[in-house]
């Protein structure tokens, strides 16, 4: 990898870490008025026609079937179902603790990765790395545990894991199966994918009934589809090419630091030292995973 070719692989990297940390307090904020579905099919769907609408221009034609394949197969595992269940979720799960559960995403790669016929091998490094994980995510729930009762806030939970599954699979699932389409054009084409399954899914649940967003939700929404969908999933499509997934999916730790952040500033979210050792032992935990798994 020359030079250029590195510094643009980490400046996309950087676009990831960074814009991604500010999408869990956008949907937030957006998912107060706008039901969850139309508004992450909206934000797919509008995103990836712009995309795909300047390459069109561009005299670019469709690639071959086997790559909208999967694109397709992209589309419905990071975008409908990763980012369909995360924006839902929001709805009863606080935005820092969905980026909270998020950062184990490198971890349920690596575990893909070894389902997938890629050799691991175990030792007490990854060992020590997910004891610290789960103890990190016991600290965050255990004065929580009476939210459980609630029977959103557990689904919420739980599809928050599901999404972390199905965008590992999907991220593994991208860097074995590479393509010649430009990364950007690619990424248009899935969330095209993606946003048309959620505007589906948010039509058979009757959502077009309580679309009444407000100002602060629709700018939630434009937001999300500059930065959150155009720029951060056309990098990330992009340092797929570049960098060793595993690798890439430590952008998980900084959208933690900036979700709870964001989420305390600006929506009155906890952020209490309990908080905070949840937050290292957890980020300290995948490192420490993703640091063995990648000698």
């Amino acid at each position: 990898m020359n030079r250029s070719v590195n510094f643009n692989a980490w400046l996309a990297y950087a676009a990831v870490a960074i814009f991604w940390g500010t999408t869990f307090f956008a949907i937030r904020v957006g998912v107060e008025t706008f039901p969850p579905f139309l508004m992450a099919g909206f934000r797919h769907s509008i995103g990836g026609i712009l995309i795909c609408l300047y390459f069109y221009l561009k005299g670019y034609k469709l690639p071959p079937k086997k790559d909208l394949k999967v694109f397709a197969i992209n589309g419905l595992l990071m975008l409908a179902f990763g980012n369909g269940l995360v924006t839902w979720a929001e709805q009863y799960v606080n935005s820092g603790l969905a980026a909270l559960i998020c950062s184990l995403t490198p971890i349920w790669i690596i575990a893909v990765n070894s389902v997938s016929g890629q050799k691991e091998k175990l030792n007490y490094i990854i060992g020590l790395g997910i004891l610290l994980c789960l103890f990190g995510q016991f600290l965050l729930f255990k004065d929580n545990i009476k939210d459980f009762a609630d029977p959103n806030y557990a689904i919420g939970i739980i599809s928050i894991l599901i999404a972390n599954i199905a965008w590992a699979v999907g991220t593994v699932y991208s860097k074995n199966h590479r393509s010649d389409t430009n990364p950007l054009f690619g990424a248009g084409l899935q969330m095209v994918c993606g946003g048309i399954i959620l505007d589906l899914v948010g039509t058979a649940r009757g959502e077009w009934s309580n679309l009444h967003p407000s100002s602060e939700a629709v700018w939630a929404l434009v937001y999300l589809i500059l930065f959150g969908s155009i720029i951060a999933y056309g990098a990330y499509m992009y340092v797929l090419k570049l960098l060793p997934a595993t690798i890439i999916s430590t952008y998980a730790y900084i959208n933690t630091v900036v979700a709870v952040f964001l989420g305390w500033l600006w929506l009155d979210e906890p952020l209490n030292m309990l908080v905070w050792t949840a937050v290292v032992l957890t980020i300290a935990g995948v490192y420490l995973v993703n640091k063995s798994y990648s000698k």
